[in-house]
């Protein structure tokens, strides 16, 4: 007969021992509110972030994703060679320009924000729907208020710890992968971590150079999907820093150099930007006039 008395008891001992769980519920919610409604109205509260940051993901993913895809329809063969690119605030990757491709197999990998000139077509498409969503700037070479605007965007960009990882192709044109041409300073002036990527193609089986002036990039991608293989090596290669004294200028010519070495390419002192518009005659007088009182000067000094 005193064995209930005692179990009483002790539960009454335990009852004081319980926490109160309403007191670790959100002010004006009670234990006794459905938990389905419970645990909605919570997740409400955090839902903005959680989306964000999913949003994200899956946004990284996608791209990623995608540009495999395109890297498989060429029956890629790509070798990537030292650390995998990683999220940092100020920092920005450069890297040789052989064709718009050079963007999918880096992209395949890490899903870099890219500046890239703005398309027509389904490229453009793309640009504007799937590649917007990480973080890419667009331009176009016939405005020039779109340089003052970009460079705005970069500088905003690359001081966002949380944003894709900034690339950008200096040469500003597609080269043959024989030769590398004069980077433009704007990467090198953000007063950021340059991180140098060489890549090299081999032609053994196609070439991957797109020439946009003789070939649409729709069949430049066919031409790549109806060969048998891309055979590409990339190179993630150790991150620079502007030296002390250094000029913008010549620390994009010294980053030139590290990957021009790395790709096997050979520096030439070309701007790629002659591609698209051709020098007025009265540069060209001038380049002449000063060639010709050079090679006089080799010869009286021979």
């Amino acid at each position: 007969m005193g064995t209930p008395g005692k179990l009483k008891s002790s539960s009454s001992e335990l009852d004081l021992d319980r926490p109160n769980i309403e007191d670790y519920l959100p002010s004006g919610s009670s234990i006794h509110e459905p938990l389905a409604k419970l645990r909605l109205r919570d997740l409400l509260d955090i839902s903005p972030t959680l989306t964000e940051a999913a949003g994200a993901i899956v946004d990284r993913c996608l791209v990623e994703l995608i540009c495999s895809f395109f890297v498989a329809s060429w029956t890629g063969v790509v070798k990537y060679h030292g650390p995998r690119p990683s999220m940092r605030p100020k920092q920005v990757f450069v890297a040789n320009h052989t064709s718009m491709i050079d963007f999918i197999i880096l992209e395949q990998m890490t899903a870099f924000a890219v500046i890239m000139q703005k398309h027509p077509g389904w490229v453009g498409l793309l640009q504007s729907t799937i590649l917007e969503s990480v973080g890419c700037i667009w331009f176009n070479r016939s405005e020039a208020k779109d340089r003052e605007i970009v460079a705005r965007k970069l500088r905003e960009h690359v001081q966002g710890a949380d944003n894709n990882p900034l690339l950008i192709f200096p040469e500003g044109t597609c080269v043959n992968n024989h030769y590398s041409v004069m980077f433009k300073k704007g990467a090198f002036e953000l007063g950021c971590t340059v991180c140098p990527v060489a890549i090299k193609y081999n032609k053994i089986f196609v070439d991957a150079f797109w020439n946009s002036r003789k070939q649409s990039f729709t069949m430049h991608l066919l031409q790549l999907m109806t060969s048998w293989a891309v055979v590409c090596d990339v190179w993630y290669l150790e991150p620079q820093n502007l030296k002390p004294g250094e000029t913008p200028i010549e620390f994009a010519e010294r980053v030139r150099d590290i990957i021009s070495v790395r790709a096997g390419i050979k520096m030439v002192p070309w701007d790629g930007y002659l591609k698209y518009s051709r020098p007025s005659p009265k540069h060209r007088e001038q380049k002449q006039q000063s060639f010709a009182e050079s090679v006089l000067q080799r010869l009286e000094e021979k």
